[in-house]
């Protein structure tokens, strides 16, 4: 029969490999977050390369594009953003309602960024689809697309997870949806590095 003192050394074994679990995690979160990155300011460079290759950009001829809707979503994925933070604060707190609120809301303006963002893709013109112009928006916008609807599965799986008690307010044992969270912020600041260069800068 264990002693009361093997349990208690158990558990401060347990409760020390949780948190090195959670370092590691954190930290592995952190170096994908960096490498990541570099892909998406790779098509930056890509786009710069290529928009110095023509006389003007937009190239003569093309309008440009409007950034009305683009920055609507942009103001949509960056309340999204701040939700997702939100609803993981209030879990934290062991207040399951408002990450539930917070949670949806954020994957309900994720759909909202991406119905818009897909809208931008698919109505591209014939004469900016004739040049790079046209070409690049479609490959860092469906790039991003991507990236965005993969993790807002992972946003969605979080929450269903919840729903069945899965997570506490204990960051050990909530670290999927401190990932999920950490990874919708990877996909805001890819984006707003994408929305300036592509309807901003000329």
């Amino acid at each position: 029969m264990s002693s009361y003192a093997d349990v208690h050394r158990k558990t401060k074994l347990g409760e020390r490999e949780a948190a090195l679990r959670l370092k590691n995690n954190r930290l592995g979160m952190t170096i994908f977050q960096a490498s990541w990155i570099m892909a998406f300011l790779a098509l930056i460079v890509v786009n710069w390369q290529l928009r110095y290759s023509y006389a003007q950009w937009p190239p003569a001829g093309v309008t440009p594009f409007d950034a009305t809707l683009p920055s609507i979503a942009t103001f949509a994925l960056l309340l999204s953003a701040l939700l997702t933070r939100r609803g993981w604060q209030g879990l934290r707190r062991g207040d399951r309602a408002q990450f539930t609120r917070s949670w949806r809301l954020a994957l309900l303006l994720g759909l909202g960024f991406v119905a818009s963002i897909v809208y931008e893709f698919i109505t591209v013109s014939e004469a900016a689809l004739a040049t790079h112009y046209g070409v690049t928006l479609r490959l860092m916008t469906g790039f991003h697309l991507v990236h965005a609807l993969a993790i807002m599965a992972v946003l969605l799986y979080v929450l269903r997870q919840d729903a069945s008690g899965a997570y506490s307010g204990d960051p050990r044992q909530s670290w999927a949806a401190e990932g999920a969270a950490k990874l919708w912020y990877f996909v805001t600041v890819a984006w707003i590095l994408f929305y300036v260069v592509l309807y901003w800068l000329r």
